[in-house]
């Protein structure tokens, strides 16, 4: 279900903002450098433990405090209002629901779905192979949230037999890691594979009415195609020794993004890679919907950037047509088209002050 109030303190410039949200869209305008992004920033910071500009939560820390603090209140399946906190202190990072402490990012994450939209965006295009292995795990956590614990068997034992690699560990024994990897990628492997599969089919749809080109995605597992991850593993078993780390594997898995029959990321210009993400993201909200019957809050952070007009109209069209809580910014709302009865919010200073509104 989507979230009805977001309070942020200490985040960057922003100060004592409390915002109550529509279940559907909401609009906030400013200056750049007035803490719109900031604001996105503090929701993603909520679903997913960290930012997406930085990895390191402590740079969110406005100048001279010593914490933030983000809060949010939803409500879930059964009509209940849950509390959510999240704040960034010395000590790190801190979650609370209904002010109980000792929970974590995924137990927040089970409860509050967040995707974003963001000038930064086409890394998930240009960029290496961990932004797309990123974007099918949280995918595939949406709609089998059991996928969690798979994967983190699987980078568990991975570290383990990296560490005998490097010890120089005996057959014997590196034969028990063999299996041991070999039964929690297989589980890993099956489940990105059968998700991107579904996947696929949303992704052409949305690109087509994006781009006007065919999008595709296909999946690769991380090794040699025409093999099975065991007998991958048993052909790299003389290059892992000589290295001293595990070659193949989920670890190793790629998304190849390809429009009409080329790869994205060598032909496509900046906006049409731009354009080429958000259809991965439409498409993995549709899709969430579709398989887990979940709502996801979109963060879309001034979606005019690298795009020409008819970009963006095509653009918002088809966020706006998602099946989502929809929380998007931009300069002024004679640049964006504002939904008749929703929410605008001012953003000046770090401060957000609700313009309009029209009884939601």
């Amino acid at each position: 279900m989507p979230l009805e109030r977001i309070r942020v303190d200490g985040l960057r410039i922003l100060k004592d903002v409390d915002c109550r949200l529509h279940p559907e869209r909401n609009y906030f305008f400013g200056p750049n450098g007035a803490g719109k992004t900031s604001l996105l920033e503090a929701i993603y910071l909520l679903g997913r433990g960290r930012s997406f500009r930085t990895r390191q939560s402590r740079r969110l820390v406005q100048h001279g405090r010593e914490s933030l603090s983000v809060y949010a209140e939803h409500r879930g399946a059964a009509g209940d209002v849950q509390r959510i906190g999240v704040g960034v202190g010395p000590d790190g990072l801190e979650y609370r629901i209904d002010r109980r402490a000792g929970v974590g990012v995924t137990d927040v994450a089970r409860r509050v779905r967040v995707d974003v939209i963001d000038p930064s965006l086409h890394k998930l295009v240009e960029g290496g192979p961990s932004e797309r292995r990123r974007f099918i795990d949280w995918g595939v956590f949406h709609v089998e949230p059991s996928y969690l614990d798979a994967w983190k068997r699987y980078r568990r034992v991975l570290g383990q037999r990296n560490a005998a690699l490097k010890a120089q560990a005996g057959t014997e024994q590196l034969a028990t890691w063999n299996r041991a990897l070999i039964d929690a990628g297989e589980v890993v492997h099956r489940a990105r594979e059968e998700y991107v599969e579904r996947l696929a089919r949303a992704v052409t749809e949305v690109g087509g009415r994006l781009l006007g080109s065919r999008l595709e995605i296909t999946y690769r597992p991380g090794w040699r195609l025409g093999l099975g991850f065991a007998e991958a593993l048993a052909e790299a078993g003389e290059r892992d020794r000589a290295f001293g780390h595990t070659q193949v594997g989920p670890h190793r898995a790629d998304l190849v993004v390809s429009v009409d029959g080329v790869p994205a990321a060598d032909e496509a210009s900046r906006g049409q890679q731009k354009l080429v993400a958000a259809a991965l993201i439409a498409a993995q909200i549709r899709e969430t919907h579709r398989a887990a019957k979940a709502d996801v809050v979109l963060l879309v952070d001034d979606p005019a950037a690298e795009l020409d007009r008819h970009a963006l109209g095509r653009l918002v069209t088809e966020i706006e047509a998602l099946p989502c809580q929809l929380v998007i910014t931009g300069l002024s709302p004679e640049g964006l088209p504002v939904e008749a009865g929703c929410p605008v919010f001012h953003v000046e200073q770090g401060r957000v002050e609700r313009c309009y509104n029209e009884s939601i």
